[in-house]
């Protein structure tokens, strides 16, 4: 059995414009006694915070939203935390955990005497019962919950053990434009062959389908064994995700959801979580009121306020003008503005990628030369100078460098004359295609998205793309457009790293046929379950590498950048937590 054992472990934050503190790893530090004195009502401690988007569901397994988890990490807790410093899984309500060798059986040892905010108990048997509804979900093919179902992928179709059938070159395209002797012509620009290391796994117990969890049981009041029937190697690093908080199975009763979705927003208006603070609304606002009974101490501020602004320039307009107290998400635009106003700009380590996805719908899209033109038409230098944060790099790959997995050996250069080459030869003639781009947002991967969208469309246009602009707001329904894949065209998007492993990327990507891309590789979801379940290793990187390799040849998105994101708060914000992986617990901010 290999253990983990809690030991005290700690948080770096950002104080100050260049100092580190080290807090508690789950954020809570306990606060200070209210000062003695003839008043009896102490000030409250208050931060305000602008917020780039309002917040989609607080249900944890809906929780794909980048606003959504921030509110689900503040009023739930996971099992398993990280440590600020490493990055490392740490205790959370799991005090302790043990994995055997084989790495099919986990037990968790909780802590005691945690209550959920409705007052129930959080125990061996509530453990249980969230992962039950996590296995139910293995089986949903709902893109909401798409980070639980991957995990606990439970996809039961016969096509995923067959070997897809290769393409040939007299497969019918778009075009009409074929010689007329039935013949096609050589290309000048063929398809690169994927140089793989590792075969296909069809037939390996790793790439089968069906559940991979054989049981959960509460083996005692606060201890919890789950035995898998194969590996789920990143498991411990994903039960940090917020996605697997653990929620009242009482709230999940009442909301319906002891086996799925919750239905309406039972758990928007429920005490479901354990977390350092009970979330509420006011207005367009979420006020979060600190728990003083949580079991890492109470918060050091009394109250958090987080409200929507989408446009970046007033969020940075409200900080100066000493309106509210920090930030999310600073532009290169404001950058400027808020250094020369002695404001604090934390930077996180980067650990997204931005990506231009192309929906294989469009008849146009379903040709490899058309999405290979794309690609190459792509100058992603050019995006990052004066779009994005110094420091953002030109991304090869769907997986960000610090996880280090090998970049594709033939990645798509920039190279007009052959995108130029390959139109033409698959017929296209300037067919407009839909572009979807999210406005009146930021995202982390996605700071000035409709900048981006003009700039990517007017190098497409160079080489003779014709696209149809679709702007959506995000708070009108853009993530779900994408996701349901009702425009068969473009897409702009991007993955943001919440737990360090590849599969927190390729497996939300490519795990499965989703609607958003509509491509169908079943060796490619073969091998994504077979590395999935393949111990910590070079092996294992290597079978990443192969899975980036395939998709890089097969093309459904053009990686465009790894940004750097960054957060602003004001001088009197003495210390902040701040994470590559956004697990940044508020209860941590000290105020001066």
């Amino acid at each position: 059995m290999h253990k983990a054992v809690a030991t005290p472990t700690r948080r770096s934050v950002l104080a100050g414009v260049g100092g580190t503190l080290g807090l508690l790893l789950a954020g809570c530090t306990v606060s200070e006694p209210a000062p003695t004195g003839t008043s009896s009502t102490p000030t409250k401690r208050s931060l305000r915070l602008l917020t780039p988007a309002p917040s989609g569901s607080w249900d944890p397994v809906e929780a794909s939203d980048l606003e959504a988890q921030r509110v689900v990490r503040q009023a739930y807790d996971t099992l398993l935390g990280l440590d600020g410093a490493s990055g490392a899984p740490a205790p959370g309500l799991a005090e302790s955990w043990s994995v055997s060798d084989d790495g099919l059986v986990y037990e968790f040892v909780l802590r005691q005497g945690v209550s959920f905010h409705d007052g129930t108990p959080c125990n061996g048997s509530a453990v249980a019962t969230n992962v039950r509804r996590w296995i139910a979900l293995g089986g949903s093919d709902d893109p909401a919950v798409s980070t639980v179902a991957t995990l606990f992928d439970a996809v039961k179709d016969a096509k995923e053990r067959e070997v897809a059938p290769e393409q040939t070159d007299d497969e019918p395209t778009p075009s009409a434009s074929a010689p007329a002797d039935g013949e096609q012509p050589a290309s000048q620009d063929p398809a690169p062959t994927p140089n793989t290391t590792q075969a296909d796994p069809l037939g390996q117990p790793t790439a089968l389908v069906g559940s991979p969890v054989a049981s959960v049981s509460a083996e005692s009041e606060f201890t919890v064994r789950l035995v898998l029937t194969r590996r789920i190697t990143p498991l411990i690093q994903a039960l940090t995700h917020p996605c697997f908080s653990i929620v009242s199975p009482a709230q999940l009763k009442s909301a319906g959801a002891l086996e799925g979705r919750a239905s309406g927003d039972g758990l928007r208006r429920a005490d479901a979580g354990t977390g350092a603070f009970r979330p509420g609304e006011d207005g367009d606002s979420i006020v979060l009121s600190a728990v003083t009974d949580h079991f890492l101490g109470a918060p050091s501020v009394d109250e958090v306020r987080l409200t929507p602004q989408t446009s970046a320039t007033r969020r940075a307009w409200e900080l100066v003008r000493g309106t509210c107290d920090g930030f999310d998400l600073v532009t290169v635009d404001t950058m400027k503005t808020l250094a020369q106003d002695t404001q604090q700009v934390l930077q996180r380590d980067p650990f997204s990628v931005a990506y231009l996805g192309m929906n294989q719908a469009n008849p146009w899209l379903a040709d490899e030369r058309v999405r290979r033109a794309i690609a190459h038409a792509i100058d992603k230098n050019g995006l990052v100078d004066g779009l994005y944060i110094t420091g953002t790099k030109a991304a090869a790959s769907p997986l960000p460098p610090s996880l280090g997995v090998a970049d594709p050996s033939s990645p798509y250069g920039h190279d007009p004359a052959k995108a130029k080459r390959l139109l033409a030869e698959s017929g296209y003639q300037g067919e407009p295609i839909e572009f979807l781009y999210p406005t009146h947002v930021a995202r982390p991967y996605l700071a000035l998205p409709e900048r981006v969208f003009a700039a990517v469309a007017g190098q497409l246009g160079a080489v003779g793309i014709a696209v149809t602009p679709v702007g959506i707001a995000w708070d009108e329904g853009y993530f779900e457009a994408v996701q349901s894949g009702k425009h068969h065209g473009l897409h702009l998007l991007g993955a943001q790293g919440t737990y360090r492993d590849p599969e927190n990327f390729i497996g939300r990507l490519f795990a499965r046929a989703t609607a958003q891309l509509n491509f169908d590789s079943p060796e490619v979801r073969r091998r994504v379950r077979a590395a999935r379940a393949l111990p910590a290793g070079e092996e294992r990187a290597a079978a990443y590498a192969d899975i980036v390799e395939l998709v890089t040849v097969a093309a459904p998105l053009v990686p465009l950048v790894y940004p750097i994101s960054a957060l602003a708060v004001a001088p009197r914000v003495s210390s902040y937590p701040t994470s590559p992986v956004l697990d940044e617990p508020l209860c941590s901010v000290t105020l001066a």
